[in-house]
């Protein structure tokens, strides 16, 4: 896996609305859960493509075809092996992931990197000021065939650090103010089974807003049959 260094945020490529970011990951090794069914080639309903591969297998093939990898390229893959390779592609513009996928109550989800991106508009020095972020999918299986990814709400999350209705770290930066957690994996993890626990969270899940419609996507197996 190569990197090109110029990252743009996720919520640029897929949404026109914003997503909650964090610095650190929202998956503690110990939820880390791979699931087969998201392997694969998927079409959106935004007309996007997305090419879904086992970083591991694909490491392991890179290595058959005789290409090693260096020692930072060796740690960074310890770190990640047990995730996905993401290759996105909307309007003739790519974008790479790394997507850990974990599992809380039963629940899975995805942390989400974004590592390389193809664009020749942004200059060095603006890609200099971007951050390599995290954002957080819930995936729900719809069939063997459909998927859907629903990404964290920072309009409602706002709302709730407004109200007092929850408590985690985290800073409005830039100049637009975005919110950015600054949390522990351990403390996001906390908060993320609230939001699975219906009865602790019931008027926000009743009202789907934590997880909001306007930031989901779903995805349809590229070879299904009708």
């Amino acid at each position: 896996m190569k990197t090109k260094g110029i990252i743009l945020i996720l919520v640029v490529l897929l949404f026109s609305s914003c997503i909650v970011k964090s610095l650190q990951p929202f998956y503690t090794k110990d939820s880390l859960s791979f699931n087969e069914k998201l392997l694969g080639n998927w079409v959106d309903n935004k007309k996007g493509e997305w090419n879904v591969e086992s970083i591991k297998s694909k490491i392991e093939e890179d290595e058959k075809n005789g290409l090693k990898l260096s020692k930072e390229e060796l740690k960074t893959f310890e770190i990640y092996k047990e995730g996905y390779y993401i290759t996105y592609l909307k309007k003739e513009k790519e974008a790479g992931f790394i997507a850990m996928p974990f599992k809380i109550k039963e629940q899975y989800f995805l942390d989400f990197i974004p590592i390389e991106i193809e664009d020749e508009e942004i200059n060095s020095l603006a890609a200099e000021h971007l951050l390599k972020t995290h954002s957080v999918a819930k995936l729900d299986t719809n069939s063997e065939a459909v998927v859907s990814l629903s990404w964290l709400s920072e309009e409602h999350i706002k709302d709730l650090f407004e109200n007092q209705k929850i408590r985690l770290k985290h800073e409005n930066v830039g100049f637009q103010q975005d919110l950015l957690i600054t949390a522990s994996s351990e403390e996001l993890q906390s908060f993320l089974k609230k939001c699975v626990e219906a009865d602790l969270f019931n008027e926000i899940s009743n009202k789907d807003k934590t997880w909001k419609s306007a930031d989901k996507l779903n995805l349809i197996k590229a070879n299904a049959k009708p």
